[in-house]
């Protein structure tokens, strides 16, 4: 399988670039729109054949000074964003059409090259056979050095994106952890303990952040132009924040694995907090702040580069069903649960995590009876012994 890593290298592009692509993207746009028609029933469909794309392309290639791949970078991108909008809109969660808002520009391929091996240097091109911006790889000592190829570059105001593509041969791992996410901590079963990590100063961000918004929404009824700047400026400052720090938990908990050779099982997230979300906004605001996707997204593609595999299996009532004998389980103390025909008692968290990896490898709670199916250390011991 191929495995793809995206990192970030600081620089400054072509503001006359970063311009004008942004001029073409908005006319694509513009012109893209015009050929989404409606069905009876009111769905959308787009309807752009290969005329039009010639038109187009032929319309935002007059008077360009800059290569002609970016026109179809361009297009492409715009037809991507188009199609991804139907979908919402299908489905009734697009509210407004599609807009361009931020000044970035796809490099395909076909319009960099990379010289003198992997820790080389990225030629793009700008202008052909006139302009060109180099990237050194070398001076970048976090880049990864084990991959087969580069993919397409995000060139953006002050930073480079560049895409490391690699073949990975899928291991058999030689046991699982399994994680649950909350909003001030993770739990991990690993290696036959529990690991707490704590997500406290994560959420102190988003609250921190959260206030600065406030504050500026208040600004906007009598400087709307200056809140707009300030709200970009803060929102990025926070998503920055909060990466990095996710990104250290990811790594850390992902290095264990890979010493160990072992895969994860995670809880499958997607599209939970449209499934959550009910109108209050203080649950809304609390939801808001939960990184549990950010968290699994980083995790699964730092482990799928070694090749490890990663899980998912559907967590309802995983905080709620005795990992020992099925029972229910009530609120007991505090974060405590109490299974109401066991009797078992322990953190609801590690609960979580029992069930999932039980769930995860396919095995079903016999009580004193051993862990079953593909698992190693952890077949020696008993749910009962490790729950209590």
């Amino acid at each position: 399988m191929e495995v793809i890593k995206a990192y970030s290298v600081p620089m400054t592009a072509p503001k006359d670039l970063l311009e004008e692509f942004f001029k073409l993207r908005k006319i694509a746009l513009e012109e893209t729109l015009k050929h989404v028609k409606y069905s009876k029933s009111g769905k959308a469909h787009l309807k752009f054949n290969k005329n039009d794309r010639k038109e187009l392309r032929d319309r935002l290639l007059e008077n360009l000074k800059f290569a002609k791949h970016y026109v179809d970078s361009a297009i492409n991108s715009v037809i991507g964003l188009v199609k991804g909008w139907i979908q919402l809109y299908n489905k009734g969660k697009a509210k407004s059409k599609p807009e361009i808002t931020k000044k970035t520009v796809y490099v395909k391929t076909t319009l960099f090259s990379v010289k003198n091996g992997k820790n080389g240097k990225i030629k793009i091109t700008i202008e052909p056979r006139k302009r060109y911006l180099e990237i050194d790889l070398a001076k970048f000592d976090y880049l990864p050095k084990n991959y087969d190829s580069i993919g397409g570059l995000i060139l953006q105001e002050d930073k480079l994106i560049i895409t490391f593509k690699k073949k990975v041969e899928p291991m058999k791992p030689k046991d699982y952890a399994s994680f649950d996410v909350n909003l001030t901590n993770i739990t991990g079963l690993i290696n036959e303990r529990i690991a707490k990590f704590d997500l406290k100063e994560l959420y102190h961000i988003h609250r921190v952040y959260e206030e600065k918004r406030r504050k500026i929404q208040k600004l906007s009824k009598t400087k709307p132009k200056t809140a707009k700047k300030l709200m970009q400026k803060y929102s990025k400052r926070e998503r920055n924040r909060a990466r990095d720090l996710m990104h250290k938990i990811t790594t850390t908990i992902a290095r264990e694995l890979i010493s160990v050779k072992h895969g994860a099982i995670l809880e499958d997230l997607r599209n939970i907090k449209d499934r959550i979300l009910n109108g209050s906004k203080n649950l809304n605001r609390k939801l808001s702040k939960w990184n549990c996707r950010l968290f699994q997204s980083m995790l699964e593609y730092k482990l799928k580069w070694f090749g490890l595999p990663v899980k998912y299996v559907n967590p309802a009532n995983s905080s709620k069903t005795c990992p020992v004998c099925s029972g229910r389980l009530s609120a007991y103390r505090g974060r405590l649960l109490k299974c109401d025909r066991c009797g078992l008692v322990q953190d609801r968290d590690v609960i979580a995590c029992l069930n999932l990896r039980m769930w995860g490898l396919g095995v079903t709670p016999k009580g004193d009876e051993p862990f079953k199916g593909d698992v190693s250390q952890s077949g020696r011991m008993s749910i009962k012994d490790f729950a209590r």
